[in-house]
């Protein structure tokens, strides 16, 4: 049997929010994700005549994956070539919490983002997918279309990882105190 011919209104509709946090997990600046999601969106509906309907979600991965590279690339060069400063719009003040608290959740979000940084890509994006975004183990074999074992083994390596670079950042402060 022959999968039915998916409509592009409702792989959008029933995919974006799982886009997203791919992007997110893979290390895509926050403040691009949501253009970057639009332009995986944008390849997808270009490409989707000739998709057979298998693996929606590795058919989307592989697509959101290939536009954080060509994203990042971009990104350097435009670093590279142009000399003005960027504005960084997680620096920007936020009324919704005071600024203690803001301060707080920002740094804290770099410590994490800085750690996971260091890690392998296949560890850190199975690490991000189920311990941030909380997918499942079998969804996330299915995304990366991986053996599940796979994704076990990942996600034991990248909480090892996590917690020794967690600890080597803790005795880094506690020496520099």
């Amino acid at each position: 049997m022959c999968p039915r011919p998916l409509d592009f209104a409702t792989l959008y509709d029933t995919w974006f929010d799982h886009v997203s946090r791919w992007l997110h997990a893979l290390g895509a600046p926050e403040a691009d994700n949501e253009d970057l999601a639009q332009e995986v969106f944008l390849v997808a509906r270009r490409r989707l005549p000739d998709f057979d309907g298998r693996n929606v979600a590795g058919w989307l991965y592989c697509i959101a994956s290939g536009k954080v590279r060509q994203h990042r690339r971009r990104r350097w060069f435009q670093l590279a070539t142009l000399r003005g400063q960027a504005v960084d719009v997680d620096e920007l003040p936020s009324r919704a919490a005071g600024a203690v608290a803001l301060l707080e959740t920002r740094d804290k979000k770099r410590l994490l983002d800085h750690l996971v940084s260091k890690m392998s890509e296949k560890r850190r994006l199975v690490f991000v997918l189920f311990e941030i975004e909380e997918y499942s183990g079998e969804e996330i074999a299915e995304i990366l279309d991986v053996p599940i074992n796979t994704v076990w083994t990942r996600l034991h390596h990248a909480r090892k990882d996590f917690h020794e670079l967690l600890s080597a950042h803790k005795r880094a402060r506690e020496d520099g105190e």
